[in-house]
């Protein structure tokens, strides 16, 4: 009898055994369901739209590319607009502007109208207007092919390192 009751133990060790075996083989499959539902959670939104239905999801970047082409192709106008100059008379007092600059500037004023030279040479500038300085236009010198590119400005009163008085040359888009 002994000897049944040993084999009883045995097969109930069997039995427990099988059933910790079965446990841990359940825990495992749910362990590894967790990771791969976590793994497709972490995916970003278009990698699971590529996954999921790719004609979408290439659709949709085809026609963001059709899109961005026929806005980069499609060029500009075709219409070419000038800016009004307003016309300049002599003995009349204007305001030195300096359309090409931003912020606190200054304008050289020049003994010879249209000189490059000029702007290297201090003793070819009269001096330094600071934008908003006013002045008298007194004559106006064609150059570049271009009638009036210049004029000859008076300044009318004393201002940075220009005195009352001293005459100049400038372009004629620097005053409004």
């Amino acid at each position: 009898m002994s000897e049944d009751k040993s084999n009883d133990v045995v097969e109930n060790i069997k039995e427990t055994v099988e059933e910790v075996v079965d446990d841990v083989k359940e825990t495992v499959e749910e362990a590894v369901e967790a990771v791969e539902d976590a793994v497709d959670n972490a995916k970003p939104a278009l990698i699971k739209l590529k996954e999921e239905n790719p004609k979408v999801f290439y659709g949709g970047i085809a026609g963001i590319v059709v899109v961005l082409g026929f806005i980069f192709l499609s060029g500009g106008s075709s219409s070419v607009k000038q800016h009004a100059q307003a016309a300049i008379s002599i003995g009349q007092s204007y305001t030195l502007k300096a359309p090409n600059s931003v912020g606190e500037s200054t304008l050289k004023i020049l003994k010879v109208p249209g000189s490059m030279t000029s702007f290297d040479n201090p003793e070819d500038v009269v001096c330094n207007a600071p934008v908003g300085a006013s002045v008298v236009a007194r004559d106006f010198k064609d150059a570049f092919g271009k009638k009036q590119l210049f004029v000859q400005v008076e300044i009318l009163q004393e201002i940075g390192d220009c005195r009352q008085g001293a005459k100049g040359w400038t372009l004629k888009n620097n005053l409004k």
